[in-house]
């Protein structure tokens, strides 16, 4: 099996060989240290993983430097954020600060040629050898990118009529963004807003429920239509609204983290048709872990939520800075060695 065609047998719920891996973001220190390049492709092929996928979506949209010295930066979206030592930047300010600024407000050129230039490169290399998906976001990012948490919330309240349109805005923008990658051959999309935090929702399940659950179905329901997979990862505590998201027809959820309270085995075991992504910590395992260590729990967590597949071996968020190249490599280097067991 090449991985894409191990990704397809996962995501169908066939046997397969051995456990898949995919990452949705690797910081650049982590390519550098195991390729001779510093090229994410050359690092999947050094490291064999099975799908790969473009990098966080704000790097979708052309950047006008305010201050290079303290990495800061206005993006098409209007929004000014500062680069920090990881891969996604952060919010300084943004664009929308009273609901009457929402019904002006014009989003940026979804099918924009340079939206999808790295994604064309994934393709050019990666089809059908690797499973090739486009990272965007749904319903809740853009709108707090675009009016920040607090304001939104508050507006919520005040002026639900204008959450309600810039949720909309972001679903539309995110669904041409989806269309355009699919026609030019992404196999999968990955949708990744957070709505939960390190021990709770964001938001309550019934303000989910109301202003970012109908435009996140949305989404969903346009990328199954489109005949392709949809994954999706969302941080944090979300127990609460786990049958809501799974209920979309989402295809993977990650990351289940074990320290945002989030059962990742009970969650496979619940919903039967649903592939669950993650596993691997990726704090003190991979960042202070010694390679005999990092391979020991790599096997430990093969043998408990690999188990008759439908998993995906990931880190719990993304493989940061802080990660040791090497615990990585490691990781990667047991799961191929380890076939999957079946009970059946």
């Amino acid at each position: 099996m090449n991985g894409y065609e191990r990704m397809l047998a996962t995501l169908h719920k066939e046997k397969v060989d051995h456990t898949p891996s995919m990452e949705i973001m690797i910081d650049q220190k982590i390519i550098d240290a195991l390729t001779d390049t510093g090229d994410y492709m050359d690092l999947c092929d050094a490291l064999d993983l099975d799908a790969v996928i473009t990098n966080t979506p704000s790097t979708l949209y052309r950047n006008e430097v305010i201050d290079a010295e303290k990495g800061t930066f206005r993006n098409e979206w209007g929004t000014v954020r500062q680069q920090g030592r990881e891969v996604v930047s952060a919010i300084v300010d943004e664009p929308i600060k009273n609901a009457e600024d929402v019904y002006k407000y014009v989003a940026p050129d979804p099918n924009d040629e340079y939206r999808f230039e790295y994604l064309r490169a994934l393709i050019g290399r990666f089809k059908g050898k690797r499973l090739v998906g486009m990272h965007i976001h749904d319903a809740f990012n853009y709108p707090y990118y675009l009016m920040g948490m607090e304001n939104l919330f508050v507006t919520m309240f005040e002026n639900p009529d204008a959450v309600h349109k810039i949720v909309e805005i972001s679903v539309d923008h995110n669904i041409a963004l989806a269309k355009k990658a699919v026609s030019l051959g992404a196999d999968y999309i990955l949708l990744g807003d957070d709505y939960g935090g390190g021990n709770q929702l964001l938001v309550s399940p019934n303000m989910f429920r109301e202003f970012f659950l109908p435009g996140f179905q949305q989404v969903v329901s346009a990328i199954k239509d489109m005949g392709v997979f949809c994954f999706k990862h969302c941080c944090g505590d979300i127990n609460e609204i786990l049958d809501d998201m799974v209920a979309t027809g989402i295809d993977v959820l990650h990351p289940l983290d074990p320290s945002a309270n989030m059962d990742i085995m009970a969650v496979k075991e619940k919903y039967k048709d649903l592939v669950v992504m993650g596993g691997i910590n990726c704090y003190k395992p991979l960042c202070e872990f010694s390679e005999e260590e990092i391979a020991a729990e790599t096997k430990r967590v093969i043998e408990t939520i690999g188990k008759d597949g439908r998993y995906i071996i990931a880190s719990s968020n993304s493989v940061h800075s802080d990660a040791k190249p090497e615990n990585y490599r490691v990781m990667q280097e047991v799961r191929r060695e380890m076939p999957v067991v079946y009970s059946k």
